[in-house]
């Protein structure tokens, strides 16, 4: 892409058009590799909106190439590209970013790591593991936000340590354990009329 293109996109993103600036990323997104080109050099531009509009036309691409391209976004300095693409990992169900995403969740106490917990959950059984060990943190919010992806994860390999969760000092990570036990259909009681 050359400068002018260029500059003429960051302008565009930098748009109080919120429709207009997505439609321009998806329709980016959308244009294969030349359009994966672009996006990869908005990622490092200095404006904000520029970088979180190509994680939206990231999003839209949703190839191999554009979870690669998407995984450095998790430690943007800026909150909504992180977010931004947390959501986007979460919706292309990318497996290969379970690792960064449950670093984002333990160490990003802004709605970023709440967006990778919901990453989590929408990936699925790949990320039980690194769920139930975000459980075992020292740190109530991280409880919370493994617990709580933990519930629609449905894995079984989290049921002991979801019934450790029962006696945890957080009523929130209780609250979340028991509802995924719950949803797995483990721990309740059946009573039998004689």
């Amino acid at each position: 892409m050359n400068a002018t293109a260029k500059a003429a996109l960051i302008e565009q993103f930098s748009s109080a058009d919120d429709a207009a600036c997505e439609a321009a990323a998806v329709a980016l997104g959308q244009q294969g590799a030349a359009g994966l080109a672009a996006l990869a050099e908005l990622l490092s531009v200095a404006e904000a909106d520029a970088r979180f509009w190509a994680v939206r036309g990231l999003w839209a691409n949703g190839s191999p190439e554009a979870v690669e391209l998407l995984l450095p976004g998790l430690s943007d300095p800026e909150e909504m590209v992180r977010s931004g693409a947390a959501l986007a990992l979460g919706e292309l169900k990318a497996e290969a970013a379970v690792e960064a995403l449950v670093t984002l969740l333990a160490t990003d106490s802004t709605e970023s790591g709440n967006h990778a917990a919901d990453a989590l959950a929408k990936i699925g059984q790949p990320a039980a593991e690194v769920l139930v060990r975000a459980l075992q943190d020292e740190r109530p919010w991280v409880r919370v936000r493994a617990a709580k992806a933990l519930v629609s994860v449905e894995s079984k390999q989290a049921i002991p340590a979801l019934f450790r969760a029962l006696d945890d000092e957080s009523y929130v990570v209780r609250h979340h354990a028991e509802e995924a036990l719950a949803r797995m259909g483990v721990g309740q009681m059946v009573y039998f009329r004689v």
